[in-house]
């Protein structure tokens, strides 16, 4: 072999070497790439492709599982050779003009690059899950404080009598001798009592009946609090995109309060939103 022919080879070798080791990215694999991993074929390829269009880019490996015709068998085959890339799409630029209308497509745009992020309605069911305000807690409680009328009142007693005689017989010449007598008779008196009245009205209904207003208002407090504050993250984050500070101060500024807003995303979520943010691709602070 020539010297030339050698390091033709090498060369060869070197540059084939990285797309070996290289797995294939969930996020951004084509319908025939995908059809090509092990056990997967045209139906599953399409519908990872169908669920990641429309669920959002897959955080993980394991995110695979949420496609329903993915097995876990499936997953298995394909586990060492594929991986979620970023969960960031590549974004597209988006060129605006004066004096012309913005199309939905556009915006749509837009907005899509932010995907990946947690949507409104699962940050507010996770504030309820965190906060433990739920409906179906205060339905259970009012339950059980009816029922509570059926259990009766239960009372004890215990009656008897404990008698004990001692006797001392002495004669002369004759041992003494000491004759006891215990008499010990006793019982013990269960009784339970119903109030029929409450079978009516139960007063503990009132205290279910008050706590279940309080925990009420403190749901579409909430509720209100994650909303409001989750909508004025994403304006800020879409006017970040469409319209950076060139001012330095002011870019700071911003920069602060969306890391305010997420803050304040994570205090109500037990810092599952931050968390989510990561899986993501995406540094929350």
């Amino acid at each position: 072999m020539t010297i030339r022919a050698l390091l033709f080879a090498v060369a060869v070798i070197v540059a084939a070497a990285p797309a070996v080791a290289q797995s294939l990215d969930v996020n951004t694999a084509s319908q025939a790439e995908l059809e090509a991993l092990p056990g997967v074929g045209p139906k599953i390829a399409a519908d990872i492709i169908r669920e990641r269009e429309e669920g959002g880019p897959f955080a993980s490996v394991d995110d695979l599982s949420r496609v329903p015709t993915m097995t876990n068998t499936v997953l298995g085959k394909i586990r060492g050779s594929v991986r979620a890339g970023s969960a960031r799409k590549p974004q597209e630029t988006v060129v605006l003009q004066e004096g012309k209308v913005v199309s939905g497509d556009i915006v749509k745009k837009v907005l899509q690059r932010f995907n990946a992020e947690p949507t409104v309605r699962e940050v507010q069911q996770q504030a309820i899950d965190y906060m433990r305000v739920h409906p179906q807690e205060v339905d259970s409680w009012r339950v059980r404080a009816r029922t509570n009328a059926l259990a009766p009142r239960l009372t004890t007693q215990v009656q008897g009598d404990l008698n004990d005689d001692r006797r001392t017989v002495e004669k002369p010449g004759d041992p003494t001798i000491v004759s006891q007598d215990n008499d010990q008779s006793g019982r013990l008196v269960i009784g339970a009592a119903w109030d029929l009245d409450r079978l009516i009205f139960e007063p503990q209904e009132m205290a279910v009946a008050r706590e279940s207003v309080r925990i009420a208002n403190l749901r579409d407090r909430v509720l209100d609090e994650v909303t409001r504050r989750y909508f004025e993250r994403r304006r800020l984050q879409v006017d970040l995109e469409l319209s950076p500070p060139k001012d330095l101060a002011d870019r700071v500024k911003k920069e602060l309060r969306l890391q305010e807003l997420t803050a304040d995303m994570d205090a109500v979520t037990g810092g599952w939103f931050s968390q989510k943010l990561i899986d993501s691709g995406t540094d929350p602070y």
